[in-house]
């Protein structure tokens, strides 16, 4: 056994601000001398797609290219990314704070901010994905020391109770029309501030989040892994809410190959964890 199977400690003080805010920072759930084994496989698998990315210069890419570098399902190439993304000590906080038995992996992501990045607009991450539920969590790592002016995210607290706003991707009108309704909502904003590597903060899909600018000259380096509960379902065609939109459908044949609209979200490529 090693660490990432052991249980990490979610006492009923972080499960309460969770459900109530829609976030939550935990330190140390990947203790340094772990997290560099992986670092080190997160880091050479993702080089060749770095480079490919960064021939386009920063300052001639759209605010989403500009926000980070993005790498998905980095765990289907690398058998050491894989033993953290399956980690099952991630995947027990995840079930806990979303006070469910089981939980199923959606997919990883790095998301590497570079020195000089633009800030990351404001957005919902489940305005992404097919899933016919609330209750969808990102945990969200710093693989290196991280603060605030490195890009760490900013939340809005309480959000994640309006659930979807509609197709609204990330890009400079995300960002000037959900500032203005956070804004008009009274939604406070909160920045968990310097994170150590190895911390990890947790949000719901619908949770409203952005983030700074990397003023810094490192690379801020991130791994993301998100979850959902098992017996999720697809959402359904038609759908009563509208709530399909072109990045969904996308999801949908990316991430459910075979699967149909009001299937149970489940395939090979979101195993249970």
């Amino acid at each position: 056994m090693t660490l990432l199977d052991e249980h990490y400690p979610v006492n009923k003080d972080d499960f309460n601000y969770y459900q109530k805010n829609g976030h939550l920072c935990l330190r140390n759930v990947c203790p340094l001398p772990e997290l560099e084994i992986y670092r080190s496989a997160i880091n050479a698998t993702t080089a060749d797609m770095k480079r490919q990315i960064q021939k386009t210069p920063l300052e001639e890419r759209t605010t989403y290219g500009q926000a980070f570098l993005q790498m998905c399902n980095l765990w289907v190439m690398d058998e050491t990314v894989k033993r953290f993304v399956m980690a099952k000590r991630f995947a027990q906080i995840a079930a806990k704070l979303l006070n469910v038995e089981r939980v199923r992996l959606y997919h990883d992501q790095a998301l590497y901010k570079e020195a000089g990045g633009g800030f990351t607009p404001w957005h919902q991450d489940q305005h992404y994905w097919p899933l016919d539920c609330d209750r969808t969590i990102t945990m969200w790592m710093p693989l290196v020391d991280v603060t605030k002016d490195m890009g760490t995210l900013n939340f809005a607290s309480l959000s994640h109770r309006v659930g979807y706003l509609g197709d609204i991707p990330i890009s400079d009108d995300s960002e000037e029309y959900l500032d203005q309704y956070c804004k008009d909502n009274g939604f406070e904003t909160i920045n968990h501030g310097a994170m150590e590597a190895g911390d990890a903060t947790f949000h719901n899909g619908w949770t409203l989040h952005g983030a700074m600018g990397n003023k810094s000259q490192q690379l801020r380096e991130v791994m993301t892994i998100i979850y959902y509960p098992d017996n999720t379902g697809l959402l359904p065609e038609p759908d009563p809410l509208n709530r399909w939109n072109d990045n969904r459908r996308d999801d949908l044949e990316s991430w459910f190959p075979g699967c149909k609209p009001g299937d149970l979200a489940k395939s090979e490529l979101t195993p249970l964890l």
